[in-house]
């Protein structure tokens, strides 16, 4: 990946200081990102996307062997490995086997309660399914909902709280009936 890195670079010097930058810390980044993703694959690619990172702002990196450097450089390894491991925790996938098991193991009475508040959920807005969804299925932080609709955290929280009233009058009302 080096030869990549460096065919980015302009000068020489800029050259030298990023494979001695490279060589230095390329081990410990990769032993970070692992810590933090337990996997060697997805370790790989924080460290390649971070050296991509530092590359955006290589003017900022000083001298190499101070502790400046190594602390910039394990934060950025940091975040980067955290990042891909909240994207990894979104999409994670569940094994037929483990599917199978949950379907033939639980409850009737627990299922029934699901599909009776996914009937409930559907009959809310368009604007409170979304911030449900988003939220509690996509598991999205109030501020990622708020950039990926355009609108504020306030908003979002607020849509949340309605969201939740709307489908306690929907249960409700859905409850009463059954029980004429």
């Amino acid at each position: 990946m080096l030869p990549i890195y460096l065919a980015m670079i302009d000068g020489e010097e800029d050259k030298n200081k990023f494979e001695l930058l490279y060589v230095t810390y390329r081990k410990l980044m990769f032993y970070v990102a692992n810590r933090i993703l337990n996997d060697e694959r997805l370790a790989e690619d924080a460290v390649h996307q971070t050296f991509l990172k530092i590359l955006e702002n290589f003017d900022k990196v000083g001298e190499i062997s101070c502790h400046k450097t190594k602390s910039y450089i394990v934060t950025m390894v940091r975040n980067t490995a955290i990042n891909l491991y909240n994207q990894r925790k979104r999409h994670t996938t569940i094994p037929l086997e483990d599917v199978e098991y949950c379907i033939t193991t639980e409850p009737i009475s627990v299922a029934e309660d699901l599909d009776h508040l996914a009937r409930a959920v559907l009959k809310l807005p368009v604007i409170y399914k979304d911030v449900l969804t988003l939220k509690y299925v996509q598991e999205f932080s109030n501020e990622e909902i708020a950039k990926m609709l355009d609108i504020s955290e306030a908003t979002v929280r607020k849509r949340l709280e309605r969201a939740k009233r709307r489908l306690e009058e929907i249960l409700e009302m859905e409850e009463s009936a059954d029980d004429n």
